[in-house]
């Protein structure tokens, strides 16, 4: 199976990434929230979100190494969610990255070959 690429469908995924990871900061930033309720939302932002598609597509457009300087950018984030002076920072910096990958892909106009 083949997606076809649409313009805008990664930027799109992308967007949908970014607000996740903005909305674990908001989490942890009201205070009221588990850290470990924080992490579980991180990680189901990860599997649902960048892992099925995005992910998938920058292995193979972009190549194995982006994809795990992403990963481990989550893991990175999902780290420093609880340092109140760094998250938002590494939330932004995990956001930019995506961003550009998703940028890369859409000038690509790369499509999503199932594995």
């Amino acid at each position: 199976g083949l997606e076809a690429f649409s313009s805008g469908m990664w930027e799109q995924r992308a967007l949908t990434i970014r607000s996740g990871l903005n909305e674990a900061v908001a989490m942890a930033e009201t205070g009221e929230v588990e850290k470990q309720e924080v992490r579980e939302f991180i990680h189901a932002v990860y599997t649902g979100s960048f892992e099925p598609e995005l992910e998938k597509a920058i292995r193979q457009h972009l190549g194995a190494r982006v994809a795990l300087e992403l990963e481990l950018a989550f893991g990175h984030f999902m780290k420093s969610i609880t340092n109140r002076r760094t998250r938002k920072e590494t939330a932004d910096a995990l956001s930019e990255k995506i961003g550009q990958a998703a940028g890369i892909l859409e000038s690509k106009a790369a499509s999503l070959r199932s594995e």
